[in-house]
């Protein structure tokens, strides 16, 4: 992960020399994700993410943007007669994103690109009809998680901005192994929607 850092942050320092403009700043929000290919549906896993961003404008409407962020992915199953979950998996990843960013009018701009995503934490209990998948039958997770984002922005004031993105993997993130459960059986991506607060300096 360092030297992805590293070259990302290279590149970024001979493109700001060509650059009109050079800006940083924080954004916190809410992700909604799940795990597609586990035979559950919906967005309905909670989770956090925040960090720091970097951006460099080439012209007025176009430029790039570098991102350094912890979120929490998963995917959760809440019974319907007791509002207890049944199943619940906790994923927790340090992401880079390297987004084009395009003004399309005064307050609003799109961005799209490819990120990656290192796993630091595996936690949760995964069940099937019949009780809990011991850990010997449950597929291990990639390290790396490689993923597509795209979003639209709106700018509030001069700092403040509201982002909605969808990101998802484009690698599977989990491959079944022979004799696991009929829920991990199957190739398994992250899909995640996220809201956040950004904070340009």
């Amino acid at each position: 992960m360092k030297k992805y850092i590293v070259l990302f942050l290279f590149l970024f320092y001979f493109a700001g020399a060509y650059a009109q403009k050079f800006k940083g700043g924080l954004f916190t929000g809410i992700a909604a994700s799940q795990i597609s290919g586990d035979q559950l549906s919906g967005f309905n896993k909670p989770g956090l993410f925040a960090g720091a961003f970097t951006n460099i404008v080439f012209k007025e409407k176009y430029g790039l943007q570098l991102e350094l962020y912890y979120i929490q992915k998963g995917s959760r199953k809440v019974s319907k007669s007791n509002s207890i979950a049944t199943y619940k998996l906790n994923l927790q990843y340090i992401e880079m994103p390297i987004l084009f960013k395009w003004q399309i009018v005064k307050r609003f701009y799109i961005e799209f690109g490819p990120a990656i995503g290192v796993l630091m934490k595996n936690t949760g209990v995964e069940k099937d009809g019949y009780g809990v998948v011991p850990n010997s039958q449950r597929p291990k997770f990639n390290r790396f998680d490689y993923c597509a984002i795209g979003g639209i922005g709106v700018n509030i004031s001069k700092h403040f901005k509201v982002n909605l993105r969808g990101e998802s993997s484009f690698i599977p993130v989990r491959v079944p192994q022979v004799g696991t459960s009929w829920r991990l059986d199957r190739l398994q991506y992250n899909s995640s929607i996220l809201l956040s607060l950004i904070y340009e300096i």
